[in-house]
């Protein structure tokens, strides 16, 4: 019988980067069997004290005794640590996002396509970050989630432009059971002006990760504020029709926002302007996993 695939997750503890890891991992879960064990650098000896472990060759306590087969992380600050636990243990690194290191130290580099990093053999593009959102069959097509975001500097936030397309989308289809949740970088006054709305309001400091991912699952519509382009890409990842409120871009050129233009030309995703023009139209959501597609590339190399 073939051994247990061992991973190393290498985590600075932030949700965002958390996610991307573990939609990586649990990927790599469902073709093979893995030994996971995690490495949090919150905890590891400073960049000195690591600088030092390299020179002298000695192993850092914080590392397994085993020896991984791959080492998985995503922040800045766990690029170093993957770099000596490969040199110290072996194992092929996987760096999700660019790094702040030299591109050719690591083995996979995983990395959006609106980041143009310079084609490579050990670069992987995708569409957005990978996340750990399933995708779900059969969704409830009148449940629907409306996931609202805020200021950002790709695009000029206005309080009564999303509240009006957030009312229009209500009035269209009164038989959809609407829920719609905020961000940290949602201003308090666009929440009293949907006092009274049609619609079960969730305060982002109401929910967690796991009331998102619940959502997610259930929701078969989503509509998303073009700022929270992370929730974007979870939206498509869960099996949603996903849809992108309209707002003004910012005068600053963005590769993040022509990232999300894309997805719209494409018809992967659908605009307010669009849908309002021909909201009878739907196009069934297609199966979007980069996390398995990522998985699939990585394992078929170290085979």
């Amino acid at each position: 019988m073939q051994r247990p695939l061992n991973i190393w997750k290498i985590t600075d503890g932030k949700p965002g980067h958390e996610s991307q890891i573990d939609g990586l991992i649990g990927a790599i879960r469902a073709s093979c069997e893995v030994d996971e064990s995690v490495i949090q650098v919150k905890k590891s000896p400073s960049v000195f004290s690591l600088f030092f472990s390299w020179l002298f060759r000695k192993r850092p306590s914080l590392f397994p005794q085993d020896s991984p087969d791959l080492i998985v992380g995503a922040g800045h600050r766990t690029h170093s640590t993957m770099l000596l636990a490969k040199s110290f243990c072996g194992g092929k690194t996987v760096v999700l996002m660019k790094p702040s290191l030299p591109l050719k130290r690591f083995d996979f580099i995983v990395v959006p396509c609106h980041d143009q990093v310079q084609p490579s053999a050990n670069v992987i593009e995708t569409q957005g970050a990978l996340n750990s959102v399933p995708f779900v069959r059969g969704k409830d097509m009148q449940t629907g989630l409306m996931l609202v975001g805020g200021e950002s500097k790709h695009y000029a936030w206005d309080n009564e432009n999303i509240l009006s397309q957030i009312k229009h989308i209500i009035e269209q289809d009164t038989n959809i059971r609407w829920t719609l949740t905020t961000s940290r970088r949602t201003p308090e006054t666009f929440l009293q002006l949907l006092d009274g709305s049609a619609i079960e309001v969730v305060p982002f400091e109401n929910t967690d990760s796991n009331w998102l991912l619940a959502h997610y699952r259930q929701s078969g519509r989503i509509w998303v504020t073009p700022d929270s382009v992370s929730m974007v890409y979870e939206s498509l990842s869960s099996g949603a029709i996903t849809n992108i409120f309209s707002i003004e871009p910012s005068t600053a050129s963005s590769r993040v926002r022509a990232g999300l233009e894309k997805l719209i030309e494409d018809k992967t995703v659908c605009s307010f302007e669009d849908w309002k023009q021909e909201s009878k139209f739907e196009q069934l959501p297609k199966e979007f996993s980069e996390s398995d597609r990522v998985a699939s590339i990585i394992l078929d190399k170290i085979a």
